[in-house]
């Protein structure tokens, strides 16, 4: 579920880059005043650039698509609820190849334009959803992540735009996640990472909060980035001697 109603929520207050969002920022504003923030919360490449533009660190993180997680255990969203405003937006749910889940709506020509619905793992049956006859892609840590959650007030051309984000240990606790069970792109989720340890404020307070899986999906990452020369620190500058060290104490023992 999402952080609790009742829990003392962050707001972050996130200015926009000098050269402003990048695409596909254009769709997140789009889907962000279409579907409330308490419904659903960013994840992915769009969450790793907020981050960094948190922290301070340059967006170097491209990405093309929007990933959603829906906030459906607390009961305020649904699949169907949010696939039925996503078609109001002219997109389409994409059946995929053989008998995996279905998560991809698609718009525009040659589906050019992209966004990743999908629910947390570990949901009870009674929360389970589908559509297509299918399952719906449930992300790995995504039920940790959402306990973690700050509410972001973003800078934008029209104004303000408030999203539901993973905090900096959500967000490793997805990274770890992914890295463990994704191994088609292990490059791009050290690099999230790298990115993500630079931008812990408090990693001894961070540390306190983790629960279950957290600290093992966590280590995972710190075995390959606690080598001082590995290419994930690069991006990170003069912030890297501080991102290794919030790594290295999330992952002890």
């Amino acid at each position: 579920m999402s952080t609790p109603p009742t829990a003392e929520r962050q707001v972050w207050k996130i200015n926009a880059p000098p050269q402003g969002w990048p695409p596909p920022w254009p769709q997140l504003v789009e889907i962000a005043q279409t579907i409330p923030h308490t419904q659903w919360s960013l994840i992915g490449g769009l969450m790793v650039q907020l981050h960094a533009a948190h922290a301070g660190l340059a967006l170097t993180r491209p990405t093309r698509d929007v990933d959603m997680i829906l906030h459906i255990e607390s009961g305020a969203a649904t699949f169907a609820g949010v696939r039925h405003q996503l078609e109001g937006l002219g997109y389409a749910l994409h059946e995929p190849v053989g008998e995996g889940p279905v998560h991809r709506f698609v718009r525009g020509h040659g589906d050019a334009e992209t966004v990743d619905v999908m629910v947390a793992d570990h949901l009870p049956p009674k929360w389970r959803q589908k559509a297509l006859r299918r399952n719906v892609f449930a992300v790995s840590g995504g039920t940790s992540a959402l306990r973690k959650t700050v509410n972001c007030e973003v800078d934008i051309i029209e104004g303000v735009v408030t999203l539901s984000v993973p905090d900096v240990l959500g967000a490793l606790v997805l990274k770890g996640a992914a890295y463990i069970e994704d191994s088609r792109d292990r490059d791009r989720h050290l690099d999230d990472a790298a990115v993500l340890a630079c931008a812990a404020t408090n990693p001894v307070a961070d540390r306190a909060r983790m629960v279950g899986s957290d600290r093992r999906r966590i280590a995972a990452l710190w075995k390959v980035l606690q080598d001082d020369n590995h290419r994930s620190w690069l991006a990170t500058g003069d912030r890297a001697r501080s991102g290794r060290a919030a790594l290295r104490l999330l992952a002890a023992d």
